[in-house]
């Protein structure tokens, strides 16, 4: 990915130029590239995009990489909770971060008044470049700590907040712990004190019937689940790809 990148190339094509010698600028060029990997630097940033849901988006220090199991989110909310592509519904995207989950919605639901919330103006600066970059015009972007300056009530709620606690991080790959945001990983009592914010809050913003759905560490799903069994109408405990129990999916009454 680093070479295509150097010769302006897709990864797969380089297969069809393997015998293809480099120029001097060019072989300059790949192993300064080579060499801010090998310090771990995260390959996202080096190439500084990140393809997420079919988008392309940019990708920096700004706010955190977007993953995989954030893709997954997105996917049930839209094959399982709002199936209707055309249908007007109103979404909030809190902790919107590189505007991942807020770009994704909005490139499928054409029809839909996204808002999309963080506390952190760099990152709020990040997903505007990326809802413009995708030409995106139905999100509304919110200096916010969380709901705080949140009016009405939503049709969906969607949240990847912080979830790791200081031991998490310290033991993570160089690629997350000296790149990401901190603030946009830990979180106090152990990971779970945002996600206990939001879920505590969310009910007020949601119109009768509405979901949220949250990304969450390992095991807080359940403990969440156990936590607000009063709060919500219905709740799912929803496992990601790899079977590990990673989101809270839970319906106002």
């Amino acid at each position: 990915m680093l070479l295509a990148s150097v010769l302006g190339c897709k990864r797969l094509e380089l297969f069809l130029r393997f015998d293809q010698p480099l120029s001097a600028s060019q072989l300059s060029d790949f192993r300064e590239l080579a060499k801010r990997r090998a310090k771990r630097e995260p390959l996202q940033h080096i190439l500084g995009e990140v393809e997420f849901f079919g988008l392309k988006l940019r990708s920096d220090r700004r706010a955190l990489i977007p993953r995989f199991e954030t893709e997954e989110l997105c996917e049930i909310s839209v094959e399982t909770l709002f199936p209707d592509r055309s249908a007007n519904i109103r979404i909030l995207d809190l902790g919107t971060g590189s505007g991942a989950i807020a770009c994704a919605f909005a490139s499928v639901y054409k029809n839909a008044d996204i808002v999309a919330v963080d506390k952190s103006p760099d990152a709020l600066s990040l997903a505007r470049e990326n809802a413009e970059l995708n030409s995106l015009k139905n999100i509304s972007f919110m200096l916010s700590d969380w709901f705080d300056g949140v009016d009405g009530r939503f049709d969906l709620i969607a949240a990847n907040p912080p979830y790791l606690s200081e031991a998490d991080v310290a033991s993570a790959e160089p690629e997350v712990r000296n790149y990401d945001p901190k603030s946009a990983l830990v979180s106090a009592d152990g990971g779970i004190a945002d996600l206990r914010i939001i879920l505590s809050r969310a009910p007020d913003y949601l119109t009768s019937g509405g979901c949220i759905i949250c990304e969450c560490g390992l095991e807080q799903p359940r403990k969440l689940a156990e936590e607000f069994k009063e709060v919500f109408a219905q709740i799912e405990i929803l496992p990601d790809s790899s079977r590990r129990t990673r989101f809270f999916l839970g319906k106002a009454r």
